[in-house]
Formats: C-alpha cells, structure tokens, sequence
C-alpha cells in the first residue's frame, strides 16, 4: 500500500495494469488454503442466447460476478461507470441515463421516440424503455456487458452493444435464504432479502426485496422543502419469480419486478452558477423525480431431444416524472445570467410494452444454430410544458394541457414558453437466425443474419396546436459473420464482421426549416479482432480485441434557425476505433490482479452544418428573445462544420485494476480485502466539440472493500469505502437541447463509509 501514498494516482494505475499487461474483470475460485495458487474459474455467458465459454465466444465482453459487483460497491447500471472497457454511462439530470459503448450511445435523452444504442436484456427480456435504467441490481446471478452491435439474435437491435443480466433463479428443492443490513455515510440504508421455497419437488418459487435509500449530497440552501439538499434516493425493488418442470424435458419460468424510486431533487448543478462549493447549487426551484417500472415476464422452454423450443414473452410499464429547472439557478442568478428564470413543472413520460420472443435451438455436433423471431409493441405519452418568467417576482400559473382560448391567453402572460403533448406507437418485428459450424475440432466459423423492421408513429401537439402525425420507419437487414481459430487449448484467435442499427424517431417540431420531423435509424459496420488466452496452468487470462466502427447517420441533436423547432439529425460518416484488454492474474498467498484498459480515437468523417443548441440559446439571449429583434438571422447563420470533431463521450484512455487478498486464518474464518483504482481521461461530451461547455475532464476514483466471513456460521461482516480520495471531479457536463440553454454538471458520488452485515441460511 506505500506504492499508492507515495506515487500519483494515474500512475499508480497505470502501474497495477502494467503488471497484467492489458486486463480487465472476471472471477475465480478462492485460493487454497495452503498458499497454492488455483486456477481462474471457467465462465458460462449467454451472449448469444445459447449458453457458451467465455474464452471460446468470438464477442468482446465482461462478466461480472455479484461478488466483484459488491467489492466495487455496484449497486445500479450508473455505477458501471468506470469499470467496463469502452463504457461510459453519464448523468442527464431529469431524462434517462445515457450509456455508451465505443462512441454508440443515446444522444436523444429528451426525446421519447429516440431510442437507446445499448440494448438492455434481463432474463432473456429485452427491456423496452430506457426510463427502467434507473433500477437497482437485486438478487443477481450474472451481468454480462457485450461491446459491439448486436444485430443479430439479441433483442430489438442495438449498433453499440448490450447488457444482459441475469437473476438468480428459483432452486428446486432446496430451502434457503438471506438477509442483509446496509448502513453508512449520507444516512444510506439498505435492506435486502431473499427466499427459496421448494413446493414439491417440480415447483419453487424465489422472492427478493430491497429497499435502497440515502440523504441528497447537494446542498441546496434556497430550497428549504428539501431540507437543505438535493440528489436524496428513496427505492424500493422486488422480484417473485416461479419455476415450474412438470418433466424433465419442459421448464415453466414466471417473473413480475416492481421498482419505485422518488427523489427530493436533481443531483446536478449549473456549471455557472455561483456557489463556490461543486457540491452546493443556488436553484431555488424543487425538481422532485419519480420513477416507476413494472414488468411481468415468463419463458417456457421444452427439449425436443435434438431442438429445444423457447417463448420469452414480456408486459412492460415505465412511468417518469420529473420537474425541472432549465436554469439550475436561484431566481436572480437566472435574470441575470439568461434574463428569464425557467422552469419546468410538467416533463411526463409514460410507456407500456409488449415482447414476444419465439426461438428454437440446437447445440452439439458439427452446427451450433438457434431461429426466431421478435415482437415488440410499445405505446405511451409524453408531456411537457415550460415556462420563462422575466420578472424578478414569480407569477403562479396552472399547468394546462387542454385549455380554451381565454385560458391560453393566461398562460402566456403567466410565462408559457413551450408546451408540447404527444402520443406515440412503436412496432418492431424481426425474425433472426444464426449458426456455428465446427470444421475442425479448433476451427469455427459462425453466420448470422437478421430482418427488422421498425415503425414509430406520434401524433404531436406543440402550443395548442392541432396534433400532427409524424412517423418514421426502416427495414433493415443485419448480422455478423466471425471465424475462430484455437492456436493451443487455452488460446483462441477470432476475426469478426458485424452490422447494427439504432432505430429513428420523429421530433416535436412540426414547423422546423432544416432539423427534420423524423430523423433516420443509425447504423453501423464493425470489424473486430481478437485473442483469449490463458496461460500458466489457467492462472493468468489476457483477451485482447481491436475495433474498427464504421457510422452512418450517426444520430445527435441540432437546433433549428426557428426557435423550438430542433430535435434529432443524422451524421452521414464518422468512425471510432480503438483496442481494449482485460485481464485476470492469480498469484501465491490468495493475491489476485484485475485489469482493463481502453485506447479509443473517434471523428467525423462527412462535411455536416449543424448549429448547437447552446449556441442558438446564446444567439436568443443576445437578441433579446426568442423572434425579437435579428435572433432568425443570427441563428441562421450559426450554422457550423462538425467536420473533423470528436464523437461524444470517447475519452482516449481509460482503465480499472484492483488487487485482492483472501486470507483463510485457522479457526477463524476468511478475510477478504479489495481495492481498485480507476482512471478515465477527459473527453468531448457531445459530438460539437464546444470548448465553453463539452470538455469533460479526467478522473481517478479509488475503491476499498474488506468482508470477513467466520469459518463456523453463516453470518458476514462487510466494509465498504467508495471514492476513497473524496474526488470532486465533474462527471458529466450535459448542454440542454432546449430552455435557456442551461449547461448541468453533474459531480461523481462524494466518498461513502458503508459498514454491512448480512446472514445465508
């Protein structure tokens, strides 16, 4: 531990993933009791619906274990951050969590039409609603992070890559459970629990709960309803989940999840704004948030002997709403700094989903294939309405969505600037179908190919008018084709080709010039190389992959020269390639490294004229309002070449190494001691490369975890310290679309002390 006191931080890093060359998470058994060194533990991955090795399947991806998830304390998808090769998930304040792999990730968070870049799949469950991101991990068997399209057989399609997870599954005949008590820093509390209840010997059903919650870690002395801070959590998560195998050959699996979550405010601040402190903002107006998901979902899987047969169908609903301030300022700050005081009531998203799944697969002999096809139905409602008040004293107004003329009139002297009320239908279909054929004992080669086809229909009011249909639809064929080769036992060498695509959406701007009503799906080309090794008796795996991203229509926002008619367009060409390693190294005396690391480039590769939206609100200010005085004209000349600029979120470097102990004291019990560093370095948060308001700098955080469990009882005793150094760095820095041009940061969670204890029976 000397060697961390006394060296920077980046090059204590940089030094831990040395001693592993390149490296990344993964898990094994415990070492021996004698001091031996073990070898690595094999992993089963899903990836391609079809359970596979890790080593032997021709995709770049991370498994994580819940054990490494609680050595990293990663309690939620937001806190993957950091820890996946290629990954960023960043904070948007009141819309959606924005993840993003190898420079593919969902630029339209204010739109609810846009659809996200990385899919999202539990138990085999494509999840339809990027607002269901926000839910805590319960009860997990596996996560597993794919890097890379998967246009083929995993869910609606995605071009950047997905997560899949999945949870523990009911255990027939056996009686168990468990019970865990959270406590720490910022009055967190957790209390999680889990029961397995055999009924017979063909049926079992498992129950978790968990109720996750903790005090704001933003000041916020104007709003005194909040107790004086914001960013405050208050979840609830529950799963029951039902197995059924009347023989031997058919599997019934039923699953309902319920996740509520409220927050006293956003944990964001203006990145003018006045206070001197990173942690404390002067907005003066409450933004509570709410967030509810319920799924309902069931597979049922028969073996034929030489086929099984699987349906996987799903009811989805999400509801999101969360007040907002486009100004993330006190009252006066905001006059002063926009000449409005914004705020914004109403941003309502409200969805339901249906999925069905239908497949058939074989696995053994010379082809490996699975065939099927895919149903997803998602309808909802977004509302939204924004006021801007250029008075020094508020004017109370009544949100309204339906009012009549003399109630119109109100509302604009009350302040209205913009109201829009949608409603909207997503249909996708795809049928899909992929195989591996075994040439030799060490050499594969597997084709894939899939059809989509996506339709998005919304009939859109913006102030009052009446509701345009606007829709937008692709067929697209994708898929991917890769060959294996296995140099030794331990050592595979794979080449791979593959497409992907993000479906298109419609825009809330009926009146637009330039930004169009419907934006285009987005697609890419990818080419992939790669070797999974292990060596030394399966003590040291090293994989190692590099990437070349070809993009097109590369979707990202864009003002319109008519104000409050931007919304989503396309890039025609840009690119992002890169290399990535991870690694897992175990040593004598129960040490063990993990490490990855990531060296990403990107650009744009097409002559494109956009205007930022920060810019365009600039341009209102300036002219003293939306349509008064020159603001078209100057807005119409705003128009800039992105040209040679960076893709968002891509930083060029980024890194995870932990070392871990375990200790078997005689007589006693285990000890378990964790601790990891990670570095990212600064990157471009959009695809405009605006030095005032894009440039997110570098990060090192550092992690600490100790559990002793007692060689006789089923209890455990745990210590957790996330951000160990009490960084303050700017986690992500997001320039709003619209409003008054509002730029939020948002600050990487402050340290936490988190003491826990917990019993298995």
């Amino acid at each position: 531990m000397s060697v961390i006191r006394n060296h920077r931080p980046k090059y204590v890093l940089a030094a831990l993933a040395g001693a592993v060359t390149l490296g990344g998470p993964a898990w094994a058994e415990g070492a021996d009791g004698d001091g031996s060194v073990g070898s690595l533990a094999e992993i089963t991955v899903t990836a391609q619906k079809v359970n596979t090795k890790l080593q032997k399947t021709p995709i770049a991806i991370t498994a994580l274990s819940p054990d490494q998830m609680a050595d990293s304390n990663i309690r939620s998808i937001q806190d993957l951050d950091k820890q996946i090769p290629g990954m960023t998930v960043t904070n948007a304040g009141p819309y959606p969590l924005n993840v993003t792999i190898r420079g593919v990730g969902y630029d339209g968070v204010q739109n609810n039409s846009a659809q996200p870049g990385v899919a999202f799949v539990e138990n085999g469950v494509y999840i339809a609603s990027p607002v269901a991101l926000t839910a805590s991990f319960l009860d997990l068997d596996q996560l597993e992070v794919l890097r890379g399209p998967q246009g083929t057989v995993n869910g609606q399609n995605a071009d950047g890559g997905a997560m899949n997870v999945t949870t523990s599954a009911p255990v027939l005949g056996k009686f168990k459970g468990s019970a865990e008590g959270s406590y720490g820093s910022y009055n967190y509390n957790r209390e999680r629990g889990m029961v397995n209840v055999p009924v017979g010997e063909r049926f079992a059903i498992r129950a978790a709960f968990q109720h996750d919650a903790h005090d704001g870690w933003y000041n916020a002395p104007n709003q005194p309803a909040a107790g004086g801070n914001v960013g405050s959590q208050n979840s609830y998560t529950g799963r029951i989940n039902a197995l059924w195998k009347p023989t031997d050959r058919l599997s019934v699996n039923i699953w309902a999840e319920i996740f509520n979550n409220d927050s006293n405010g956003l944990a964001i601040r203006n990145m003018y704004d006045n206070t001197s402190d990173i942690r404390t903002t002067s907005n003066d107006y409450a933004t509570p948030q709410t967030v509810r998901s319920r799924i309902v979902a069931g597979t049922v899987a028969y073996d034929l002997g030489y086929v099984t047969l699987k349906s996987i169908t799903s009811f989805q609903y999400v509801y999101m709403q969360a007040a907002n301030s486009g100004d993330m300022v006190n009252r006066a700050l905001a006059l002063s700094l926009y000449g409005y005081k914004d705020e914004e009531p109403v941003k309502l998203t409200q969805n339901h989903s249906v999925t069905e799944e239908l497949n058939i697969s074989h696995s053994g002999g010379l082809v490996d294939w699975i065939a099927g096809a895919f149903f997803l139905h998602t309808w909802g409602m977004e509302r939204y309405f924004e006021t801007q008040q250029s008075s020094a004293q508020r004017i109370d107004y009544n949100v309204n969505f339906f009012p009549s003329a003399a109630e119109q009139t109100a509302l604009y002297a009350a302040g209205l600037a913009f109201e829009s009320n949608s409603n909207s239908r997503r249909t996708s279909v795809a049928g899909y179908g992929q195989a591996t054929l075994h040439l030799a004992s060490n050499f594969r080669i597997t084709g894939g190919i899939r059809y989509s086809w996506d339709k998005y229909s919304a009939d859109t009011s913006t102030f009052y008018i009446v509701p345009v249909p606007l829709s937008s639809e692709f067929k697209k064929v994708t898929g991917k084709v890769s060959v294996e080769y296995d140099l030794a036992r331990t050592t595979t060498v794979y080449a791979s080709f593959s497409t992907g695509v993000k479906p298109g959406g419609t825009n809330l701007n009926p009146s637009a010039t330039v930004v169009p009503r419907s934006f285009s799906h987005e697609f890419v080309r990818a080419y992939e190389i790669g070797a999974k090794n292990e060596f030394f008796n399966r003590t040291l795996r090293l994989n190692v992959s590099g990437f070349y991203n070809d993009y097109r229509n590369l979707q990202a926002d864009s003002e319109d020269p008519i104000p409050y008619q931007g919304g989503m367009t396309n890039v025609p060409k840009s690119h992002v390639w890169g290399v990535e390693g991870e690694a897992a190294v175990k040593l004598p005396q129960g040490f063990r490294i993990d490490a990855n690391a990531t060296g990403m480039w990107s650009k744009v590769d097409s002559d494109f004229q956009v205007i930022d939206p920060y810019t365009a609100q600039i341009i209102n200010r300036d002219a003293g309002g939306p349509f008064l005085g020159n603001d078209l004209a100057l807005r119409a000349q705003a128009f800039t070449n992105i040209k040679g600029n960076q893709l968002g979120r891509v930083p060029h470097f980024s890194s995870s190494a932990s070392i871990s102990k375990t200790t078997d004291i005689r007589d006693v019990g285990k000890l378990d001691f964790f601790i990891q560093a990670n570095y990212r370095s600064a990157f471009w948060y959009r695809v405009f490369n605006n030095p005032l308001v894009d440039r997110v700098s570098h990060q090192f955080l550092m992690n600490l975890n100790a559990r002793f469990q007692p060689q006789h009882g089923p209890w455990y005793v745990e210590l957790n310290v996330s951000n160990l150094l009490g960084s303050n760095a700017i986690d992500a820095r997001y320039a709003e679309n619209f409003g008054v041009g509002g730029v939020f940061e948002s600050v990487v969670p402050p340290r936490q002390v988190i003491g826990r204890i917990g019993v298995n029976f």
